[in-house]
């Protein structure tokens, strides 16, 4: 046993008799030992320089704050990208060594050091602040105050509680004040203002990570070399690039799975680095992840939450979709307190009540859901009246799936959606026409289809008079209406809301009409077969014929307002379908276009079309993280799927 190993027993010791002296009035071992043995401490800490904050040598005073202060990080603290797949690991790592650890789930903290001394601790925050708390880190038990290093260091590492702390201080909360879990507990008691309260919960600090301060490019040697500073390190597997840890992935896995259970440590997973910490630098960040490492999750992050009401919200098309709210939760890093049930046909399958408890996650770690209902008291009402306009309300079904609609042909609530989307980026485009605005001029009577939003310049004088509203704000509004003026049949088309034409079936009935909106009006009057595109289905010929039936006036009407022009990027290529036949998918982040669409409106210029999802039917995925762990990545490698990067695509055209 070395000095330090020696020194952390001794503090454990020496806490166990003074708890039973002064707690259970039990004297273990009698006072000349205890003093002996306290001596011995004493000079161990002279020898080590380490000095832990749960030391009998030390009566720190418990401190409160009147706040918490924000700090901002000296680096950028990111989340992990995420796996579920064993095989993920295996190709992360590649041909390099890694270590497998760990993914504790607790309460992300970083502590600096100066000149031996712990100098300040923050919480993760948001990845570039958080909030300090020095004041209960000092009060954790495991936390050296003082250490034999004179340099600057920072270390990321995890407050924890285990196991069998968190199911003592449960034991003697009233049944409405107990946690959920260790987590939700040691997030509470790290960020309280008084530090005694931290105290009490014997909390743990887990370092997993030595950014600053040690000068070793090795992540194994950097976080040996803290554990022997008196730190507490994480639990890892070291993985090399062999066969054999290959094929003994699942083995690592299940054994740091037992090692977590048999210490009562809270974990949610593991987490693989690249112990060649420079290397990992050099791959750089997304603007979600740093790329040096990968979180493999055994599930879903969830939390327990109580439904507080249902909100009826309407779609473009009328549809009325319930929203369940909820309690405050905080999952994978954001505060969630909504989520869509979608459907009246899901509603009923979780027996939605108000006042039950649910259990909610974030479906890819994006969108939140609700997972189960665990009270189901099915005391929802489902609404005969449309809570926009009191018209009455029908259950209809699609597909043996139950939706609510407004029955009322005239819903301002229809008319909202239709136009928020008409006026939108990738429609029609009226900047700063915002949702409140647009509601504003329904209200007021001014709007009440598509085509009034080009004569609200009779009402300029009275809307400059209207609250919220000035001149300034008024005919900046206006000038933006007329410039949306000119715009592409593909938006226009777009516009209109025709249920299942999106974007890509826009774009693909403007090339097939050239552009030509006579032609296009044409087509639509006159009961088109539009299956002669190629993608469209009998059920997308018959919505679009439909939907052309009940509207060709006002679509016409609506079209004089507009002067149609071929984009100019499709002029200077109009007739060169290079990339005629050819499907592609985009994901990830893109470094030489604006943002996807315009890389998209590239592509459909050429011929090509643009798919939300990869299939067989894909020729290439463009992606600039190639070694990503992204659905569309691994769909793409099964089914052998080029996957290209920005620069590969433009030498493709340009060639």
């Amino acid at each position: 046993m070395n000095k330090v190993e020696k020194l952390k027993q001794l503090n454990e010791t020496l806490n166990q008799y003074r708890d039973s002296y002064y707690n259970d009035s039990k004297s273990e071992i009698s006072d000349a030992l205890y003093d002996v043995l306290y001596d011995e401490l004493v000079e161990l800490e002279k020898e080590t320089g380490i000095i832990m904050s749960n030391s009998p040598t030390q009566t720190v005073g418990y401190e409160v704050k009147s706040k918490l202060e924000k700090v901002r990080h000296s680096h950028p603290m990111l989340s992990l990208d995420k796996t579920k797949l064993a095989s993920d690991l295996v190709e992360f790592a590649n041909d390099k060594d890694c270590l497998l650890m760990h993914k504790l789930d607790g309460l992300t903290i970083l502590l600096t050091y100066e000149n031996g001394e712990l100098i300040q601790a923050e919480t993760r925050g948001d990845g570039e602040q958080g909030e300090l708390i020095t004041h209960n880190a000092k009060a954790f038990t495991n936390v050296p105050l003082k250490i034999d290093f004179k340099e600057r260091l920072e270390i990321e590492g995890e407050a924890i509680i285990t196991y069998d702390n968190f199911e003592r201080i449960n034991s003697r909360l009233p049944e409405d004040k107990k946690y959920k879990n260790p987590r939700n507990l040691v997030s509470g008691s790290v960020r309280q203002l008084d530090s005694e309260i931290a105290a009490s919960r014997n909390i743990k600090f887990i370092a997993w990570k030595v950014p600053i301060g040690i000068d070793t490019n090795s992540m194994c040697e950097r976080l040996m070399i803290v554990r022997f500073m008196g730190f507490d390190v994480v639990n890892y597997w070291a993985y090399a690039n062999k066969s054999s840890d290959r094929e003994n992935i699942h083995n690592m896995i299940q054994n740091l799975k037992c090692r977590a259970k048999e210490n009562g440590i809270p974990i949610d997973g593991l987490v693989m680095s690249y112990n060649d910490i420079e290397y990992g630098k050099f791959l750089g960040t997304t603007g979600h992840h740093p790329r040096h490492s990968i979180a493999y999750k055994f599930y879903d992050e969830e939390s327990a939450s109580t439904i507080k009401e249902i909100e009826w919200s309407m779609g473009k098309t009328g549809d009325l979709t319930p929203v369940a709210i909820f309690d405050d939760v905080e999952i994978e890093g954001t505060t969630v307190s909504r989520a869509s049930l979608h459907n009246v046909s899901i509603l009923k399958d979780l027996q939605i009540g108000i006042g039950d408890e649910v259990t909610v996650y974030k479906a890819n770690q994006i969108i939140p859901q609700i997972r189960d209902n665990h009270t189901r008291s099915d005391n929802v009402i489902i609404p005969d009246t449309c809570p926009v306009c009191d018209g009455f309300t029908i259950i209809v079904k699609d597909n043996d799936t139950e939706v609510l609609k407004c029955n009322n042909p005239e819903c301002k609530g229809k008319l909202l959606g239709r136009l928020t989307h008409f006026c939108s980026k990738n429609a029609i485009n009226i900047k700063e026409m915002s949702e409140s605005t647009i509601e504003f001029l329904i209200n007021k009577g001014w709007v009440t289809r598509f085509d009034d939003l080009y004569h609200l310049d009779i009402y300029a004088d009275e809307w400059t008079k209207c609250a919220g509203f000035g001149k300034k704000s008024v005919y900046k509004l206006l000038d933006n209406i007329e410039k949306s003026k000119n715009t592409t049949l593909d938006r226009f088309i777009y516009s209109l809301s025709i249920p299942l034409i999106g974007k890509t079936a826009s774009k693909a009935i403007f090339k097939h009409v050239n552009g030509d909106i006579t032609d296009f009006y044409d087509k639509l009057i006159n009961g088109y077969n539009w299956t002669a595109l190629g993608d469209f289905g009998a059920t997308m010929n018959e919505s679009i014929n439909s939907f052309g039936r009940h509207n060709c006036l006002w679509i016409k009407e609506l079209a004089t307002n507009f002067i149609f022009e071929i984009p100019k990027q499709n002029a200077q290529n109009y007739g060169m379908n290079i990339l005629e036949g050819k499907t592609f998918v985009i994901t990830g982040s893109v470094n030489h276009f604006k943002n996807r669409d315009e890389l998209k409106d590239r592509i459909e210029n050429l011929g090509g079309k643009v798919s939300g999802s990869v299939s067989a039917k894909t020729d290439y995925l463009i992606n600039n993280e190639k070694t990503s762990n992204s659905s569309k990545n691994k769909k793409s490698k099964e089914l052998s799927i080029p996957i290209i990067t920005e620069e590969e695509f433009l030498s493709m055209i340009n060639n």
